[in-house]
């Protein structure tokens, strides 16, 4: 199996099972935005973000015009996130109080659902 399809799997069901998850436990949504006032929080999903960040540009960075950059991108949304939440910890609880009740917030994750249906469909069908 190549590793696009390996890692489109990968992303796509855990996007699946943690926006679903979200979207019918309203507490995990709202004890997230309660754990991101904790720097130290804040700083080991920096580094969890980091290292699979690193890991994804260095195994995955496919730049062509088919379903296989979505990887690619998620792998540096993945790195660039784990930076920010290291070096600017205080923008990323600005933005999380920006966002905390904000009614576009389900639709979000509705949204996130799909998109990882479409790179799981396109994980094992590809």
């Amino acid at each position: 199996m190549p590793l696009s399809n390996y890692l489109a799997e990968v992303w796509g069901i855990s996007i699946v099972a943690v926006s679903l998850a979200l979207l019918i436990k309203e507490k995990h949504l709202k004890h997230l935005f309660v754990k991101i006032e904790n720097e130290d929080n804040l700083f080991l999903w920096g580094f969890i973000s980091l290292l699979t960040g690193i890991a994804m540009v260095l195994a995955h960075n496919i730049w062509v015009q088919n379903w296989q950059v979505i990887i690619t991108i998620l792998g540096w949304l993945s790195l660039l996130k784990g930076l920010t939440l290291l070096f600017l910890p205080e923008m990323m609880k600005r933005c999380a109080k920006k966002m905390e009740n904000a009614p576009f917030l389900p639709f979000a994750l509705v949204i996130a659902v799909f998109i990882g249906l479409a790179i799981t469909y396109f994980g094992f069908t590809a």
